[in-house]
C-alpha cells in the first residue's frame, strides 16, 4: 500500500511551486530587457539580446514544466489514495475491492482455479461504536484490520467495504480447507481485543461465495456473500454460512420484518407470555420469565428468533426493552409477593449509557420491591465492554436487582468473568439440557451446578420438557427448572395467575 498523502498540502505546495517558477520565468524576462538595453553592453544586437531572452525563459519554463508534471504525480498519488485506500486502516477500500473481485472472477473463468469471497461484518458494531465512542471504536476496527491480516492465506486481498464489514478473496482454496480456514479465522478473530481503556470482545457473522460458480458481476458476488452473512447471522452468534439462492427470500424477510417492527409497536402488536419456573425441592413456582410474543395481524405469529435480531441491528429493542420491562414490573405487582419475575436484556440494550437510570425509573414507578425482579444477561453482554457491564451489575446489585447469567456454556469461554461479575444465578442453557442423557451432558451439567455452588450461586436449567430430563436435572443439584414439562407459557390469566396483560401500545421489546 502506498502511504497516504496528507489531501491538503499537496496543492497548496504545487500551486506555491508553480507560482514562483511563473514568477522567476517574469523576473529574468524584465532583467534580460534591462541587461540588453542598459548603458554596460552598448550596442547589443535584437538577435543577441533575443536569444539570451529566450534561453533564460526555457530554463523558466522547463522548471515550471517539472513543477506541473511533479503536481499531476501527487495528484494522481492522492486520487489513488482518496479511492484505492481505506484511511482507517490501509487495507483496499470497497471501490478497489469491487476491482479485485472482477479481476479473480476473470482469472477463473480462464484457468479454473476458485476463488472464494468471505464476508466478515461485526456484529451490532453501530451500538458497540455508540456505546464505547468513536475514537475507542475507530481504535476496535484498526486492531481488528491487524488481526485479520495476520490470519488470512498469503496471498489474499482485503478490504474494508463497510463500517465494521470487511471482504476477504482467498485463492486457490479448496473446499476441505476453506472450510476449516473460516472456522479458524472466525475463532482468531472473536478473542477480546485489548483498547486502550478496556478489553473489548466482539461477535461475527460470516458469508462466502465460490468463484466462477456463485457468479463473475463483482456486484452481484458481494451481494450474495453479505446474503449468505445475514443467513449466517439469523442462525446465531458467531455463525458463517455459505450462498444458496434460496436466501434471497430470506433477505427480503428480513427487510419486511425491520419495515413493519415501528408500525407493529403502534398498533399494539406486542405482548407478553409468562413461563413459570419450579423450584425442584419443593415442586412450588418461585417465579416466572416474562417472554415476548408478537402477533401480526396479516401474518400471525412472527416467532422472536426472527424479529429480535432485527430489532438489535436497527437499534429498535432499546424501546422494546424499555417497554418489556416496564411492562413486567406492572404485572408483578398483581403476583404474590414470594414470586418474582425474571427478564432478558438485550446485549445493546444493557449497553445504552442511561441503562441503569431507566431501570430504577421504572422500578420506582411500579412501586416493586426490587428483590423480585431478576434480569438474565448473556455472556455476550458481558463481554462486549467488560468494565462497563461489571459497573451496570454492580449498580443492578446495589439497587437489589437479581443478576442471572443467560445461555450460560455457550458463549465466552474464558470463565475468569465470574469472577469479576456479581450475579445470583446460573442459567443452564437447553443445548446442555437436551443432551443431559446422551455422551457427556450429564457431566457437563453436573460440573456447572458444582461451579455455581462454588461461587455461591443457584442454578436454573431452561428447556426441560421430558421426565428423565428433571429426574437428572434433580439428580445433578439443579434448583430451579422451567420448560414445557412444568408449564408453556402464556398470559397470566392461562398459567393461572391474573387477567390477561394487555398488549404493548406505547413501547416495544
Amino acid at each position: 500500500m502506498q502511504a497516504y498523502t496528507n489531501p491538503k498540502r499537496t496543492p497548496v505546495f504545487r500551486l506555491i511551486t508553480i507560482a514562483a517558477a511563473g514568477m522567476s520565468s517574469f523576473v529574468i524576462g524584465l532583467w534580460g530587457i534591462r541587461f540588453g538595453f542598459g548603458e554596460q553592453l552598448g550596442g547589443m544586437s535584437a538577435h543577441v539580446l533575443g536569444g539570451i531572452i529566450a534561453s533564460l525563459c526555457a530554463l523558466a519554463a522547463s522548471l515550471a514544466s517539472l513543477s506541473f508534471f511533479a503536481g499531476v504525480d501527487e495528484s494522481a498519488t492522492f486520487v489513488h489514495n482518496e479511492t484505492q485506500v481505506d484511511k482507517l486502516t490501509g487495507l483496499h477500500s470497497r471501490q478497489a475491492m469491487i476491482g479485485r473481485i472482477a479481476s479473480a472472477a476473470a482469472a477463473t473463468v480462464q484457468d479454473g482455479k476458485p476463488v472464494f469471497l468471505i464476508d466478515i461484518d461485526i456484529d451490532r458494531f453501530k451500538q458497540i461504536n455508540d456505546a464505547i465512542g468513536y475514537t475507542q471504536g475507530d481504535e476496535l476496527i484498526r486492531a481488528f484490520a491487524t488481526r485479520l491480516r495476520d490470519h488470512v492465506p498469503p496471498g489474499s486481498e482485503i478490504g474494508r467495504i463497510g463500517a465494521g464489514e470487511f471482504a476477504v478473496l482467498v485463492p486457490d482454496g479448496r473446499a476441505t480447507s476453506i472450510d476449516r480456514m473460516v472456522e479458524k479465522l472466525i475463532e482468531k478473530m472473536v478473542e477480546p481485543y485489548r483498547l486502550t481503556t478496556h478489553l473489548q470482545s466482539v461477535n461475527l457473522s460470516v458469508g462466502m461465495v465460490a468463484m466462477p460458480k456463485d457468479g463473475r458481476d463483482p456486484i452481484v458476488l458481494l451481494r450474495r456473500s453479505n446474503l449468505a452473512l445475514q443467513n449466517a447471522r439469523a442462525s446465531g452468534i458467531g455463525n458463517w454460512s455459505v450462498f444458496h439462492p434460496d436466501m434471497g427470500h430470506l433477505a427480503e424477510y428480513r427487510q419486511w420484518i425491520e419495515a413493519e417492527l415501528h408500525a407493529a409497536f403502534q398498533r399494539g402488536d406486542f405482548h407478553l407470555h409468562y413461563q413459570p419456573q419450579h423450584d425442584l425441592a419443593t415442586g412450588a413456582i418461585v417465579g416466572y420469565e416474562a417472554l415476548l410474543r408478537w402477533r401480526h395481524p396479516k401474518r400471525g405469529v412472527i416467532p422472536p428468533s426472527e424479529f429480535v435480531p432485527v430489532a438489535e441491528e436497527t437499534g429498535m429493542v432499546v424501546p422494546i426493552g424499555e417497554w418489556v420491562l416496564r411492562k413486567a414490573c406492572a404485572d408483578l405487582r398483581t403476583l404474590p409477593e414470594d414470586l418474582s419475575i425474571a427478564v432478558n436484556i438485550s446485549p445493546v440494550q444493557m449497553m445504552t449509557k442511561d441503562f441503569i437510570q431507566r431501570v430504577r425509573a421504572v422500578v420506582a414507578e411500579s412501586g416493586i420491591n426490587p428483590s423480585r425482579l431478576e434480569l438474565e444477561v448473556t455472556e455476550t453482554a458481558m463481554m462486549q465492554d467488560r468494565e462497563r457491564a461489571a459497573q451496570v451489575m454492580r449498580q443492578l446489585t446495589e439497587m437489589g436487582i437479581s443478576v442471572a447469567v443467560d445461555d450460560f456454556g455457550t458463549g465466552y469461554s474464558n470463565l475468569s468473568y465470574l469472577i469479576d461479575f456479581p450475579f445470583r444465578k446460573l442459567k443452564i442453557d437447553r443445548s446442555f439440557v437436551d443432551r443431559i442423557d446422551k455422551d457427556n451432558g450429564g457431566a457437563v451439567v453436573s460440573t456447572i451446578v458444582g461451579l455455581s455452588r462454588a461461587l455461591g450461586v443457584r442454578t436454573i436449567a431452561e428447556g426441560v420438557e421430558t421426565e428423565a430430563q428433571g429426574t437428572l436435572l434433580r439428580a445433578a443439584g439443579c434448583d430451579v427448572v422451567q420448560g414445557y414439562l412444568y408449564g408453556k407459557p402464556g398470559p397470566l390469566a392461562v398459567v393461572g395467575l391474573t387477567s390477561d396483560p394487555a398488549p404493548a401500545t406505547a413501547m416495544v421489546h
